[in-house]
């Protein structure tokens, strides 16, 4: 049957009626009809919406939190001095724009030291352990580059794998793969991949005096974003991208979504249509890694071994602690615990995790160093729903998946984020870089189809 000019004009003005019915967001200073909706202030979302006013493209910034910066925050509150609760370490691989944004506002931002100290009990390590040390670490970088370059990309592509029960028995062995793997991986050495890990680029660390997380907030701090606006539902199947907010619905014409790979993986926001099989697979195929630390506040530099120094204890197994004392001159420690091991302490009480980060010291500087804590305090990066965790991490033999969860769907659909990122993954310049390349793909799709 044929379609009369009066069956057409019912039928605008039935979808006018029914889209007068959908709540919209209004929010200060943004466009009511956006070209995009960026769907997180974390790092990538902040540098989405920076990329796009360059380009002259209109955008709304929602997030979920009370605070712009994501993963990246600094507390000022808890011992009264700056205490990063998720990303401490500036890292840049080759170059970080927030190092400069950094340096040109006043911040202090100084090259990492690099000072580490080994104990083996409550002693210093003499230098004849030390060199079996560095063999010990020698010898993982040779089989794990060798497990790296193989053909092979199934579940034995993990680090425990390739380094092989005989790499364990080894004095160091523990405190090698620790150093690697749960305190910087934030995974187990049966839960990381070698390839993911081969892949990624070196990078130098920074420190700021201030926090990591004030820098961010600082570089974000003219951005308008709607904070306490959670989206709850994407819908990409229309022309448009209509998403379902906790303050209304927002439709725009391309969407940017930033949050972090844990979000996704619990479904705390729903697709219509569903996503594809292979983005729903990418999606179960990176796991949120648990890096959380254990702040101590002491009355002095407990060590004397300066600011900013490493200290490890020889390891038997994977589940001690790493630490980055006197921060800043602070008198701060930091104690990190990763993996399996920070899952258990997640299940304990804070006091529980303050003591065991606590008994680490002990066990090198004697029961006398708990007379000069002022304070403590532990994270719990996997209870925070907004995160799931501290940053992304390919189960071993998905190194792949990296590519296929960044990938774009109809034209509209933009993922970003730290977890798609191929060569700088869990890192805060990773997020900042996939924000600018979803940025710059939306500007292009949105300039094409005008």
């Amino acid at each position: 049957m044929s379609v009369t000019p009066q069956h057409e004009r019912r039928r605008l003005l039935r979808a006018l009626a029914a889209s007068a019915l959908v709540p919209r967001v209004a929010i200060a200073g943004s466009p009511a009809n956006p070209d995009v909706v960026i769907i997180g202030a974390g790092v990538a979302g902040l540098e989405a919406a920076r990329t796009l006013t360059e380009q002259g493209i209109t955008f709304v910034l929602i997030d979920a939190n009370d605070r712009i910066g994501g993963r990246v925050h600094t507390n000022h509150s808890i011992f009264d001095v700056p205490f990063d609760t998720h990303a401490h370490w500036m890292r840049a691989s080759p170059n970080n724009p927030l190092i400069s944004h950094a340096r040109a506002n006043g911040f202090e931002v100084y090259r990492d030291p690099g000072r580490v100290e080994y104990f083996v009990g409550q002693r210093k390590a003499t230098s004849s352990e030390l060199a079996d040390l560095h063999q010990t670490d020698a010898l993982f970088n040779s089989r794990i580059k060798r497990s790296a370059l193989s053909s092979a990309n199934g579940p034995d592509d993990n680090a425990h794998t390739a380094l092989g029960e005989d790499f364990f028995t080894k004095p160091w062995g523990y405190t090698v793969a620790s150093e690697y793997g749960v305190w910087d991986m934030a995974q187990d050495s049966k839960d990381w991949s070698p390839k993911s890990w081969w892949n990624s680029l070196d990078a130098t660390s920074w420190f700021c005096t201030q926090g990591y997380g004030s820098v961010v907030a600082h570089y974000g701090r003219d951005i308008p974003v709607s904070l306490r606006t959670g989206a709850s539902k994407i819908d990409w199947g229309g022309p448009d991208v209509a998403v379902t907010t906790s303050a209304g619905t927002i439709r725009a014409r391309a969407a940017i979504l930033t949050v972090s790979a844990g979000v996704l993986a619990a479904d705390r926001i729903r697709f219509t249509p569903t996503l594809p099989v292979q983005k729903q697979q990418a999606i179960h195929n990176i796991d949120m890694a648990l890096m959380n630390y254990i702040g101590l506040l002491f009355k002095k530099d407990i060590f004397g071994f300066g600011r900013d120094t490493y200290v490890y204890q020889q390891q038997d197994d994977e589940a001690g602690v790493g630490y980055l004392t006197n921060t800043h001159d602070s008198y701060l420690t930091y104690g990190y615990v990763g993996g399996s091991q920070a899952r258990a302490l997640e299940r304990e009480s804070m006091e529980t995790a303050i003591a065991y980060g606590l008994d680490g010291l002990k066990s090198m500087l004697g029961n006398d160093i708990e007379k000069q804590l002022i304070k403590g305090f532990a994270t719990a990066c996997g209870k925070v729903p907004l995160f799931d965790g501290a940053y992304s991490s390919v189960r071993p033999g998905k190194s792949a998946a990296r590519r296929e969860l960044g990938a774009t769907l109809a034209d509209k659909l933009f993922f970003s984020g730290e977890a798609t990122h191929l060569s700088q993954p869990s890192t805060v310049n990773g997020g900042l870089e996939r924000g600018r390349a979803a940025a710059l793909q939306a500007a292009a799709y949105l300039k094409r189809v005008s």
